[in-house]
């Protein structure tokens, strides 16, 4: 037996503590906070070259430090990582077993099939460039890709848009821009974005939306592998004051002024999920502001994308107010949109397994995305 782990691609993330070799095949894990506060995401693969004449069963995959996790600590049933040998679909584990410590301490535990080839787990299903390639075919030239500017490390940061557009002031566009991964790790809102861009390519008919997207905001704590939530050296989400704390910022900031130019802005999407035992299903965040008139567009936008999630995927209490604890108490993405553009601007966020009773897949993420481009589309 020669039971190995391997973090060295695109997106891997994961701390390993143990490997055992015998009587069980077992793995114990933790998430790699990569210089950040918070940890919670991870992505690795495990592979057996030489694999005994009569290999255990199962391989035993052992979480801990799951109380340090953010969200931790509360109904770590919820916590259900993704599992693909090479060359087959994700599957999701089951709830885990949970073995309390004398201390106080909990280890979670699963139990996947074994043995076989290089497979990978995750926290919840991985979204990378080529998952976005392959939208980008299916949409056979809908959405024109264009470079921005670059990320702190010196990447090349991309936007997605529809091509349409008015040059001049009169019969402008409806405006829509999306973000998706300003907190890196959360990749539910990259497979939410994926159905949503798709609903609005396939529609090709009714008033016009002039329709921009930020696929991979935190591109370098993507492919680094970044959980990013309050990540040093500044949170992309706390960081859209008007001095922007972070470069990444600028350049979004700066290509929607662009878009606000051509287009009338209308509603912004920042997509993301909660903490880990989240399960109450697909919610959002907003503040009340004090415009009243631009306060009735947003609960407007509010009313028609619950109806469209409820009730298979909405949680019961659809509006939260972001008053959790957060280590910069800086302007948001949403701040900054209602202050520049006076537009709607809302955070969505999709729980990484379980959406009340439904288990979440991909497909089910894009329907999620689908419902939001169909009431969105549907409201004119």
């Amino acid at each position: 037996m020669a039971l190995r782990v391997f973090k060295s691609f695109p997106g891997a993330n994961v701390c390993v503590l143990d490997i055992l070799q015998a009587p069980a095949a077992a793995v114990v894990f933790t998430a790699d906070p990569h210089g950040g506060p918070e940890a919670m995401w991870f992505d690795f693969c495990v592979e057996d070259a030489e694999p005994p004449p009569n290999p255990p069963e199962t391989l035993v995959l052992t979480l801990r430090f799951f109380g340090n996790l953010l969200g931790g600590g509360t109904n770590p049933e919820y916590c259900r990582p993704v599992f693909r040998a090479a060359g087959k679909n994700w599957n999701r584990l089951s709830a885990p077993t949970v073995q309390r410590l004398a201390d106080g301490q909990s280890l979670l535990q699963w139990h996947m099939p074994y043995p076989a080839d290089r497979t990978e787990i995750a926290l919840s299903h991985p979204y990378l460039p080529d998952d976005l390639r392959s939208l980008l075919q299916r949409s056979k030239g809908f959405w024109q890709e264009e470079p921005i500017g670059m990320t702190q490390r010196g990447r090349v940061l991309t936007r997605l848009n529809n091509g349409i557009h008015a040059a001049d002031r009169s019969g402008q566009p409806r405006g829509l821009y999306l973000l998706a991964r300003q907190h890196a790790g959360e990749t539910p809102g990259s497979w939410v974005l994926d159905g949503l861009l798709d609903g609005i390519s396939r529609r090709r008919s009714g008033a016009p939306w002039c329709v921009w997207a930020v696929p991979f905001a935190d591109l370098d704590g993507v492919l680094a592998g970044d959980y990013g939530k309050d990540a040093f050296p500044y949170d992309l989400n706390r960081a859209w004051g008007k001095s922007p704390m972070r470069h990444e910022t600028l350049v979004i900031q700066r290509d929607m002024r662009r878009w606000a130019a051509l287009c009338r802005p209308e509603l912004v999407l920042d997509l993301h999920a909660p903490g880990v035992c989240a399960r109450e299903g697909v919610f959002l965040f907003h503040n009340p502001g004090e415009d009243e008139t631009a306060e009735r567009a947003t609960q407007a936008w509010i009313n028609v994308l619950h109806q469209e999630l409820t009730p298979d995927f909405a949680a019961e209490t659809f509006v939260r107010s972001p008053k959790y604890a957060s280590r910069w108490e800086t302007p948001r993405l949403t701040d900054f949109v209602r202050e520049s553009f006076g537009c709607s601007a809302l955070s969505i966020e999709t729980p990484y397994a379980v959406c009340g009773t439904t288990v979440m897949t991909p497909k089910q993420y894009r329907e999620v995305g689908r419902r939001l481009a169909r009431a969105i589309l549907n409201r004119w």
